[in-house]
């Protein structure tokens, strides 16, 4: 879904790197596979794969360990985040932001590439158990403008999420 934020009404663009429109987000609501019966409650889900793969493709030669994200991370207190700076490109640079929720579960990551020209994109990745027959999980771009704003972007998205629900 292409939306404005904070109104939630329909961008004819929705997130583009190279736009002027700073509040046009894109939202993705996506199935995951069969939720298998070991991994136990479909309520919380550890996104430490895609934390540790973010990091692993954007530091050189170095072993992503929990002891070597534990003695990097940085607490982001203004964003009540996590955050480690990866090396991006000749042109860019880059942080990978993340949520711990009970037992250094991973809950939310935010990728977000910052470009020398001034342009940037952040994409955040939250787990979502109450939609599809299954789970899910939401998937929203937007520019790093936003991004002291996440947790409204993410509420307001679930939100525009739940406004289609037809209950019988």
């Amino acid at each position: 879904m292409k939306v404005k934020w904070p109104e939630t009404t329909p961008s004819r663009e929705g997130f583009r790197l190279d736009s002027e429109n700073k509040n046009d987000i894109t939202i993705a609501l996506n199935q995951r596979s069969v939720w298998e019966e070991e991994w136990g409650s479909k309520s919380s889900f550890n996104d430490i794969w895609a934390l540790n793969w973010k990091l692993k493709n954007n530091l050189d030669s170095v072993e992503v360990t929990e002891k070597w994200r534990n003695l990097t991370k940085k607490w982001d207190s203004e964003l009540e985040l996590f955050v480690i700076d990866v090396a991006g490109g000749q042109n860019s640079t880059r942080k990978i932001y993340w949520q711990e929720a009970q037992e250094n579960e991973i809950s939310l990551v935010i990728d977000c590439t910052y470009f020398w020209d001034g342009v940037s994109s952040c994409n955040l990745v939250t787990h979502e158990p109450n939609y599809g027959f299954n789970t899910s999980y939401i998937k929203i771009s937007f520019h790093s403008e936003l991004l002291p704003h996440w947790q409204e972007v993410l509420q307001d998205s679930k939100k525009l999420i739940d406004s289609f629900n037809v209950t019988h």
